[in-house]
Formats: structure tokens, C-alpha cells, sequence
């Protein structure tokens, strides 16, 4: 084997090695932030977010401070990534390629968006229907909103040009979580169906009052 070929061997080997490590550090990494968002959704169920605290977290975690710190600067960074991964699961982009006249599509999506939040309730309701600790995510909804539904809107020629988008926004925003928060705070054994609960919204958000009054009318 000539000089060169033995080196070659040898960077071949290092590489490998280092991109090993890499490898486990990243699963190390993933596992330590899971455990550290399963900890804070776990807390959260039984005490007010306020008073969650940094120890809390680790001690449920069974994790060092230093080691929460590493992954994540505060709190409030952790919840924002919580929201983050929970906007990223509804996948508003993907409300660009339903057709706005095609009921079926349009139930599917809401029901979509209700299976979302259900799943993600806690921070759904600390950070969207409470505002109970500053974070990013009622923001970057509205910046979905404005990139996806309401765009998709206003190229289909549904939405008035002329109109400042942002009525439009803070009113599906209003009214979809107003319905939430009144479906929320039901006995869960009284509470409609997710089925239910989107034909609702759907309903209401897009024909106001009417969308029911006029299935009474054809209904006789």
C-alpha cells in the first residue's frame, strides 16, 4: 500500500469517526429536548405557566440547569418552540391549494386545524385563547394567515382588494378562537364533535348568521 493510500485510509476513518459522534450528539440532543418539552407540557397541566419554573422543568426532566440552558435561552424559547412545531404540524400552506368552493376540501382542513390544536391544547390555550405568557406564536399565526388563506383569497378574487387584509385576518382569528375557547370551556362530555365544531365554524366564518339561517329555511 503506497503512502498515499495508507493517508486516505486514515482521513477516511477520522471522518467517519467524527461524523459518528456527530450522529449521537444530535440523538442526544433530541432526546434531551424531548424530555424537556414532555416535562413542561406535563407541568403546565397542574400549575399556571407563571410559576413554572427553569428547576421545575429539570427536576421532572431529571435533567442538570446547565443542561436546559444549553438548549434553550428561557422559558418563554421553549414555549416558542412548543408553538412553532405545533404551526408547522397545521400546515397552512397547504389551505393554498384547496379550492375555496369545494366544500368537502375546505371541512377537511378545518377538521385539519381542530385535530391540531387538540393534540397541542395546553399551549394552545396558554398562548393563543389566554395570552398568558409572551410569545411569538399569535404573531406568526397571523403572518400564516396573511401568506396563506387570506392570499389565497385574495388571488381567487374572494376577498375585496380594496379591503385592509388585516380586518380580515384579526376576524377569522377572532372568531375561530372565540368558537374554540366556548367549545373549550364546555363540559367535555356536552361538547359537539371535532365533525360539529367545523361545520360551525365553517358556518360562521364564512356566512356569518346566515350560513344557519338559511339551512333552517331550506330545512322546512
Amino acid at each position: 500500500m503506497s503512502i498515499f493510500s495508507f493517508l486516505y485510509v486514515v482521513l477516511h476513518y477520522f471522518t467517519l469517526c467524527k461524523l459518528g459522534d456527530e450522529m449521537k450528539k444530535d440523538r442526544r440532543a433530541v432526546y434531551t429536548e424531548m424530555v424537556i418539552r414532555e416535562a413542561f407540557l406535563q407541568l403546565v397541566k397542574s400549575k399556571p405557566i407563571q410559576k413554572i419554573t427553569v428547576s421545575d422543568i429539570c427536576a421532572l426532566a431529571e435533567i442538570s440547569r446547565p443542561t436546559f440552558y444549553l438548549h434553550y435561552e428561557d422559558i418563554y424559547a421553549l414555549v416558542d418552540e412548543i408553538g412553532e412545531n405545533m404551526l408547522a404540524s397545521a400546515k397552512l400552506k397547504d389551505i393554498t391549494e384547496v379550492s375555496m368552493d369545494n366544500p368537502d376540501e375546505l371541512h377537511q382542513v378545518t377538521l385539519h386545524l381542530i385535530h391540531v390544536i387538540e393534540k397541542n391544547l395546553q399551549i394552545y390555550k396558554i398562548c393563543v385563547l389566554e395570552r398568558g405568557i409572551a410569545t411569538q406564536l399569535p404573531k406568526k399565526i397571523t403572518e400564516e394567515l396573511n401568506g396563506t388563506l387570506i392570499k389565497k383569497w385574495a388571488e381567487s378574487e374572494k376577498v375585496d382588494t380594496t379591503l385592509d387584509k388585516s380586518y380580515i385576518v384579526e376576524f377569522i382569528q377572532a372568531g375561530f378562537n372565540s368558537i374554540l375557547s366556548c367549545w373549550i370551556s364546555k363540559n367535555p362530555e356536552k361538547r359537539e364533535t371535532d365533525e360539529q365544531l367545523a361545520y360551525i365554524i365553517e358556518n360562521l366564518l364564512l356566512k356569518g348568521l346566515m350560513g344557519f339561517a338559511l339551512q333552517k329555511e331550506t330545512a322546512k
